[in-house]
């Protein structure tokens, strides 16, 4: 019996497989949002049985959640793999469409996609073949009219989605992963079930109009940013795939278009419901 589910996030449909367990998949409600029966793009097929130890050699480490080997060019990350009960490891080939995710403990928690980084993982890898990239910021869909405030931990994303949120006008996408991908002439951004502590997170979409580095400020200011500027930010605060030469390769074309084709600007600002109207009028 095979039991599956489909996800679109991203505008990317991945279907979730499992050849065991004959009740149904229980899904955490960040995710729920996302389910959509649309065209797969990638298969993820969980498995029951315990993968074999040879997964290749050691590429990319992030201590101490998870570690990715290759191996004849297929990716093998090791998640959780200290972690008795919890440990994963999911394979990537070259052309990710179909993929798999293997359990160290038949009889472990949480076997299932959604525990830990998994699906952000897959997506990070998936996009970077040039296809987009995930921003560590919060997305806000005004009027169809997409603005991106980003920043690394604790520059104010999800004290920025929790003003905005107050307006009725405004879509909160995401307090803390948003998707831009390229589409024809524009970047379009995209909602993510990877929430922040706002615990924000809408599959809607939006044309990307403007880009804010954020940091907290006595005051509301806003500054330019060099196209240099803005490419060393988007390192900073995106997911690029370091382990991969062409990934990373994209990644930073991808960032170089962003900035010289969507307004970035830095931006200090006071936390409280006047950096609405005063983002309002610049925009």
């Amino acid at each position: 019996m095979i039991d599956h589910s489909k996800f679109t996030i991203g505008d990317t449909t991945i279907s979730v497989e499992r050849d065991f367990q004959p009740k149904a998949l229980e899904i955490p409600a960040p995710y729920r949002r996302f389910i959509e029966n649309g065209k797969t793009d990638i298969t993820l097929r969980m498995h029951e049985e315990v993968l074999a130890p040879a997964i290749g050699e050691k590429k990319f480490e992030c201590p101490p959640v998870w570690s990715l080997y290759r191996h004849d060019g297929i990716s093998a990350i090791r998640i959780y793999e200290h972690m008795p009960g919890l440990g994963r490891t999911l394979i990537l080939p070259q052309e990710i469409k179909n993929t798999d995710l293997y359990f160290d403990d038949p009889a472990g928690s949480y076997r299932d996609p959604f525990y830990g980084p998994t699906m952000e993982l897959l997506m990070v890898n998936y996009l970077a073949h040039d296809l987009g990239a995930i921003i560590h910021g919060c997305g806000i869909k005004q009027d169809n009219c997409g603005i991106i405030f980003v920043g690394e931990s604790g520059a104010g994303k999800t004290t920025m989605a929790n003003i905005w949120n107050e307006d009725s006008k405004v879509e909160i996408l995401s307090d803390d992963r948003t998707i831009v991908r390229k589409q024809g002439d524009h970047f379009v951004m995209y909602g993510t079930p990877w929430h922040g502590e706002g615990k924000f997170g809408s599959p809607a979409s939006a044309r990307l109009e403007q880009i804010f580095f954020i940091q907290h400020g006595q005051t509301n200011s806003i500054s330019k940013s060099t196209q240099a500027q803005s490419v060393t930010q988007f390192l900073k605060c995106a997911f690029p795939p370091f382990w991969d030469a062409a990934g990373m390769e994209y990644s930073m074309d991808v960032f170089s278009d962003l900035s010289a084709s969507v307004s970035c600007r830095m931006l200090s600002f006071k936390a409280d419901s006047s950096i609405v109207d005063f983002v309002n009028k610049l925009i």
